[in-house]
């Protein structure tokens, strides 16, 4: 099996998730240029996955946004400008969005041959997940109030 960069790197997708009320758009290009480990993950794939995965942090930053009215005016308040929220919310989104593309490959290739790759695929899995966490501790809490770490 041929492994390729997410999106096929020479492809850059065309798609975009809508701005919602509270929310930015977010570009799967944008992720695609961001984001550059092996995989074959199809662009269904890829907006499938970020679909969902926008879904659980648009929950998960709720309370805290809607207070607000928007994550610009949260980040506002919070940083003193609107950029860091939009930034962070893109974070981890697209971090989270990986994670679960890299935990879909490591569950269709475990080989025993592939031990080694595996652990390197995992180590980025995992550091996906660590980027996710602080993007949303920081939006949460506008600090870093947890440290995270792969251990």
């Amino acid at each position: 099996m041929r492994m390729e960069f997410v999106g096929n790197k020479n492809e850059e997708y065309d798609v975009t998730l809508p701005a919602t009320a509270l929310y930015p758009a977010l570009s799967i290009a944008e992720f695609q240029q961001v984001f550059h480990f092996l995989s074959n993950e199809t662009k269904e794939s890829i907006v499938y996955n970020m679909n969902v995965t926008r879904i659980i942090i648009n929950q998960e930053l709720l309370q805290r946004v809607k207070v607000f009215g928007s994550l610009n005016a949260f980040s506002i308040d919070a940083f003193g400008e609107d950029k860091t929220g939009d930034t962070l919310y893109k974070q981890a989104v697209f971090a989270f969005t990986a994670y679960y593309l890299i935990k879909n490959q490591l569950s269709m290739n475990a080989t025993e041959e592939a031990t080694e790759r595996q652990e390197a695929i995992q180590a980025k899995a995992d550091n996906c997940l660590v980027q996710y966490r602080r993007a949303i501790d920081l939006l949460l809490n506008a600090v870093e109030t947890y440290r995270f770490e792969v251990i």
